[in-house]
């Protein structure tokens, strides 16, 4: 049962209506886009939905069933909003979306909700054509939920159980941080690495200063800012260049990580942040400490170039072994290494 105004609902009883189609597209990272297959902008509810990029897509259907409702989409590249850089960067995987009609005659009488969901992997054809699915509310229902035990930790390397500073927040002025709280601080504001491969954990709690002092980089020593004091530490994410590249996933690099050993950053996720891939994150297939080669799982949709910049961080194989010695982050391990296995029950006394 969907839900409209009176007036639109009176519209669309009539024999003869003006309706358009609006879309909402949200990125995971926040930007938003908005269309409509109608002839002109309309603004709605305060955005503009620009008719100036088309699309087609298959009909919407809905049922009472359970069953995962998904519709196919289609469209063509327009430079000023959907380009083929941010979809080959992968920065439309898994956008929310919203289809919606609206009398486009008298936008007052609200909208008609049609579909929520999610994009799927969009595809690209060498005609400039994208492709994707747009999956429905209830493709969640198809997702495990709980959690099942496991010898190895169920918590991805930086995620809100696993709490390894991967990427902490940056420093704020005149605000009060309490002792734990770990943040980074832009030191080197001209450089390539605006964080100097630095991150700061606050050890006294206080409020900082509305004019940033000058932080010593030194690991274990400490800065006071304001009334707070922040002690220097080794971050976990390092800034790197590429110096050599093989191809599109393997290339050696320019990365300072005293604790690099081989296999360091295998697993980890590199994110470019400059260069024809910029903003793209990719998984680490293997790291060699010499000659120091980065080697990826995908080849990058865009050639890699000497001089392009990334941020790596170190993979995490979910053992306790490397939680304990590696990481030293036991205390939030989210495995059961030590629980009997179904050998262990099925055992019976020798008869002997």
């Amino acid at each position: 049962m969907k839900s409209v105004s009176a007036a639109l609902e009176a519209h669309l009883a009539e024999e003869t209506t003006t309706l358009a189609t609006c879309w909402r597209i949200a990125r995971t990272d926040g930007v938003a886009f908005f269309f409509t297959d109608h002839d002109r902008d309309l603004d709605f509810e305060g955005n503009l939905y620009r008719a100036s990029t088309g699309y087609s897509r298959t009909a919407i259907a809905n049922d009472a069933s359970l069953a995962v409702d998904n519709l196919d989409v289609e469209g063509v590249f327009d430079a000023a909003e959907i380009t083929e850089q941010d979809l080959r960067a992968g920065l439309f995987d898994h956008a929310e979306v919203r289809v919606f009609l609206v009398n486009w005659s008298d936008l007052g009488q609200g909208a008609l909700r049609m579909r929520r969901g999610w994009f799927g992997e969009v595809t690209l054809s060498e005609q400039g054509f994208f492709r994707t699915e747009l999956r429905g509310m209830t493709q969640a229902l198809s997702q495990r939920i709980g959690e099942l035990y496991s010898p190895e930790c169920r918590a991805d390397l930086g995620d809100h159980r696993c709490r390894v500073p991967i990427a902490p927040p940056e420093i704020t002025r005149d605000t009060s941080y309490a002792v734990g709280d770990i943040v980074r601080v832009v030191t080197a504001p001209a450089g390539p690495d605006p964080y100097e491969n630095r991150i700061y954990r606050c050890t006294t709690a206080g409020t900082t200063d509305t004019v940033q002092p000058t932080y010593d980089t030194t690991p274990g020593v400490e800065t006071i800012d304001g009334t707070a004091i922040f002690v220097a530490e080794e971050s976990w994410t390092r800034s790197g260049e590429v110096t050599v590249v093989i191809d599109r996933a393997s290339f050696e690099v320019l990365i300072d990580e005293s604790r690099a050993i081989d296999g360091w950053f295998t697993g980890g996720v590199l994110t470019w942040s400059s260069g024809a891939n910029a903003g793209r994150a990719s998984e680490v297939r293997d790291w060699l400490e010499s000659p120091g080669r980065i080697t990826l799982f995908l080849p990058q949709p865009f050639a890699i170039a000497v001089g392009d910049r990334f941020e790596v961080y170190p993979g995490c194989d979910k053992r306790l072994a490397t939680c304990t010695g590696r990481i030293s982050n036991v205390l939030n391990f989210r495995g059961e290494p030590h629980l009997p296995g179904p050998d262990q029950f099925l055992r019976y006394p020798d008869a002997k």
